[in-house]
């Protein structure tokens, strides 16, 4: 069964070497293999990944992949399937979400532990293979992930890549409530989504950013407890954190892909405290506080198809909104920028549906 299937769609792609700008076209919609379902996207958000996948840099390869259609937030419906007998649970109608991974090898140590966000064959939607900046794309069955019907759309996207990285990030340091949480980047992306994700959890949240006084506001309606101007405290901004928090913050949540954001976050952790890595950089932690104050260092990539369902939940449950901008497709290039140089707040989504 299918529903009616246009011969081509709006499309964002890429077709030049890296900081050339998106151009729009009609794509052909690629009929589904055996495995596959061809969706029809909604929505689809914008992320940090997608400024690599134009620019370059972070964990984009060293020869871009072109021609390229960028995104890995979409959601939609599904209006066809190669075969039914190949979907599973899945259906014509069914409402899916489309996120960073389009394969995992399954074979790999990180599978086998059901750690496939770690997967070393993976391949990245809007990266390695076209992405959800389209109003159609093919997409294989195993990797969607079902969304319940009384979430607002633009919301899922914000869960599918940023959301369920800030809840993952945060959930594999085993928080115990009443710690102090700081959380870098605070009013970025994923920043926004990790402030809530660790009042879920019962912390208490440090909120670090800087530049914008509406920065601030953002963040303490987002639940931060405190917020820290990193540049208004200039190198004060350790002893800052570690005099709000009366003695540095047991976990410390990396989001900033910036090298200052790594020199200090060993000075303002607790003793015994956890650091998670997340924000994508050539980057390095300075050894001495870790030795000296016998912190952990972890990392996290996304999370697995069901930590996207369980961060999905929480916002099902009210517990978790996204601050959402949206936009039309031929604004994307104008986002990228935006999201490059730190000028958004929450997230930016992209509105694929026809006018």
């Amino acid at each position: 069964m299918s529903l009616d299937v246009p011969s081509t769609g709006a499309a964002a792609i890429l077709t030049k070497p890296y900081g050339e700008p998106y151009t729009f076209v009609q794509e052909p919609v690629t009929p589904p293999g055996p495995n596959d379902a061809i969706v029809s996207i909604d929505f689809s958000g914008i992320c940090h990944g997608d400024v690599y996948s134009r620019d370059g840099g972070g964990p984009a390869p060293a020869v871009p992949n072109r021609p390229l259609i960028g995104g890995h937030e979409g959601v939609g419906r599904i209006i066809a399937l190669g075969d039914s007998q190949a979907a599973g649970s899945f259906k014509v109608g069914d409402l899916v979400g489309i996120a960073w991974r389009s394969s995992v090898c399954g074979k790999c140590e990180a599978c086998r532990y059901g750690r496939e966000n770690f997967c070393e064959k993976q391949v990245v939607t809007g990266m390695h293979r076209f992405g959800t900046f389209q109003r159609y794309i093919t997409f294989p069955v195993d990797q969607l992930v079902p969304v319940p019907d009384n979430i607002p759309l633009p919301q899922v996207c914000s869960i599918l890549c940023a959301g369920v990285t800030a809840y993952t990030s945060i959930s594999v340091l085993q928080p115990k409530p009443g710690q102090w949480c700081a959380v870098t980047g605070a009013a970025g992306g994923l920043g926004h989504l990790a402030i809530q994700y660790a009042k879920v959890f019962g912390l208490k949240v440090v909120a670090i950013d800087g530049g914008h006084d509406d920065k601030e506001i953002f963040c303490r309606e987002m639940g931060a407890d405190v917020y820290v101007d990193f540049m208004k405290e200039g190198k004060g901004m350790a002893s800052k954190v570690m005099e709000v928090t009366g003695g540095g913050a047991h976990l410390v949540v990396v989001l900033s892909p910036h090298q200052s954001s790594y020199n200090d976050a060993g000075d303002y952790a607790a003793f015994g405290g956890k650091i998670m890595a997340v924000g994508i950089g050539n980057c390095h932690f300075p050894l001495r506080p870790i030795l000296k104050k016998g912190l952990t260092v972890q990392s996290n990539q996304t999370g697995t198809k069901n930590d996207i369902i369980e961060a999905l939940k929480l916002t099902a449950e009210g517990k978790v909104h996204s601050k959402v901008e949206i936009l039309g497709l031929e604004q994307i290039n104008e986002a990228v920028d935006k999201l490059k140089q730190g000028r958004v707040l929450g997230k930016v989504v992209v509105d694929l549906r026809p006018s």
